[in-house]
């Protein structure tokens, strides 16, 4: 679209501001794949494979992390 009013005569004395546009709307373009392909990359299969189990696994697991990492910390803290 912004390509089609650079192009159109009335809109000439706009053509810096539609520039700026067309350079945020990349921007934002890149981002929105950049986060598309995240997550086509990750262990999420899509919506309908998530369950109540899932998502109680997917918690617990965290949160074993989240705990491990604090005994890691609490086992430096008490090394050093």
């Amino acid at each position: 679209m912004l390509c089609l009013l650079e192009g159109i005569p009335e809109f000439t004395d706009l053509k810096s501001e539609i520039s700026n546009l067309k350079l945020q709307a990349e921007g934002v373009s890149r981002q929105l794949r950049g986060w598309a392909d995240s997550l086509q990359n990750s262990g999420i299969k899509g919506q309908r494979y998530l369950d109540e189990t899932t998502r109680r696994r997917d918690r617990a697991i965290r949160e074993r992390d989240e705990f491990l990492k604090k005994l890691e910390e609490i086992r430096k803290r008490g090394a050093g």
